[in-house]
């Protein structure tokens, strides 16, 4: 089963905290309104206040002014709320600071709710005439954050959550569509015929969607790039692979007419030359049909008996220089293949080996069948070829250095490569010792629905 997305997972986190923070904030809302009194520092009137100073009243009447200093001092049973007691020259007896709004009200003159001044009583409370007890919430620590929390309206409540979650969400949103941006800027240089530019690394994003698909543009590019190159460059092989011809026409033409009875002689050298023409644009007609947009049909043929066919002429033709040409494989191999184009990929191969070949030397082909593949291996014992030239020979008009003269237009190999990767295989070259070059076509032998089918299967 495929992982989930790095898109979706990036996508639910980005809503999922964004809702935990709201829910949070919300949360806290209404926490610190149901714990955070209204009247927080001021007196306070409530039953519990009332209770409270009863309690203070009756510690004072029976255990005297220290018992009640030692019962104020305690935290834990002087709270919610707190109960204070000032004498008649103002001062908290207990030495405790007075919040500040219970002592700016205890400066104004006159009776105050919430407040109990001691008046008579009895002997016990004479002690405390003219006392002030009163009760004020204190068991919330007042530090800034919190009581501006405690103050703020509902409204400000939701702008900090809005904030919050635009942040969340933007931040999201940023880090999703940049790559994409980066992928458009792209995607736009591509259209304007700039394809050598590479985004997968400044992307980033290895494990999700976006950056998969910035590393698809690039091989995409890689590719349109490669065969933009390859079509100038071949353009460019064609006009020089023309001229020479062209420019024998051209001066066998001026010499006829300047000559006249000699015009039978260059009439048959401009033949001649139409011939190559000709010939060129025959191969460069192969090559083209065999690109990899244009249709070809497959059908289920035994190999073999093509491959005697091409052998024996090719040995036949060998003969006249003492060169031989054998074959080497089974009774038979079934496989999918487009029978001329196949075919003259091995018959590419197999010239070209005689083509390098001396008197008395031997061209082995040898045809196999290997792990559902069939392997086609082309070996002569020329010269072989320069290190650095193995790769090259491929491409169109290339020839190597040991290329004998008149040895043909260099496309012979590049028509025999495209025709094997239209079966979905591979054609390599590699020297031999002592020497000599062997030619190795790998092929599939369902043919290159196999590949494709495998590769996305993996």
């Amino acid at each position: 089963m495929k992982s989930i997305s790095g898109i979706f997972i990036r996508f639910f986190a980005g809503i999922w905290l964004t809702l935990l923070f709201v829910g949070a904030l919300v949360w806290g809302a209404s926490s610190f309104f149901t714990e955070a009194p209204s009247n927080y520092g001021s007196f306070e009137h409530s039953p519990a206040a009332e209770r409270a100073i009863g309690t203070a009243l009756g510690i004072a009447r029976w255990g005297g002014e220290d018992a009640l200093i030692t019962w104020l001092k305690d935290p834990e049973v002087n709270t919610r709320p707190e109960v204070f007691v000032v004498d008649p020259s103002g001062h908290e007896i207990s030495g405790r600071s007075i919040p500040q709004k219970a002592a700016e009200s205890l400066a104004h003159s006159g009776p105050q709710e919430g407040v109990y001044t001691m008046r008579g009583h009895g002997r016990h409370m004479r002690p405390f005439q003219g006392y002030r007890f009163f009760a004020v919430r204190t068991d919330i620590p007042p530090s800034p954050i919190r009581l501006i929390m405690w103050k703020m309206p509902w409204w400000g409540w939701a702008l900090i959550a809005a904030l919050i979650s635009v942040f969340v969400a933007g931040s999201v949103a940023w880090t999703s569509t940049r790559p994409i941006k980066k992928l458009q800027w792209a995607m736009q240089k591509a259209s304007q015929g700039v394809f050598d530019v590479r985004i997968a690394n400044e992307v980033g994003h290895e494990h999700d969607e976006i950056g998969e698909l910035a590393r698809q543009f690039d091989a995409m590019a890689e590719r349109i790039h490669g065969l933009f190159e390859r079509q100038k460059r071949l353009f460019h092989d064609v006009s020089h692979e023309l001229r020479s011809p062209l420019a024998r026409i051209s001066v066998a033409v001026e010499l006829a007419e300047k000559t006249p009875e000699k015009s039978h002689e260059f009439l048959q050298r401009i033949e001649g030359d139409v011939q190559v023409l000709n010939a060129m644009v025959d191969e460069l007609l192969t090559y083209a049909r065999l690109d990899e947009n244009a249709v070809i049909h497959f059908e289920r043929t035994d190999l073999v008996p093509l491959l005697e066919a091409i052998t024996d002429d090719a040995d036949f033709e060998g003969s006249a220089t003492g060169t031989h040409v054998t074959l080497q494989s089974p009774d038979s191999i079934l496989m999918n293949m487009h029978v001329d184009s196949l075919m003259r990929a091995v018959e590419n191969l197999v010239r070209n080996a005689l083509r390098y070949s001396g008197p008395g030397q031997q061209v082995s082909v040898v045809a196999k069948e290997e792990n559902e593949h069939v392997v086609i291996t082309v070996t002569d014992s020329g010269p072989g070829m320069d290190p650095s030239e193995l790769e090259k020979i491929f491409e169109p008009f290339v020839r190597g250095k040991n290329q004998p003269t008149g040895g043909g237009f260099g496309l012979g190999l590049a028509i025999a490569k495209r025709a094997v990767q239209r079966h979905g295989g591979t054609l390599t070259a590699t020297n031999v010792e002592p020497h000599g070059l062997c030619m190795r076509i790998d092929i599939p032998l369902s043919g290159p629905n196999a590949v494709t089918s495998s590769t996305a299967t993996a």
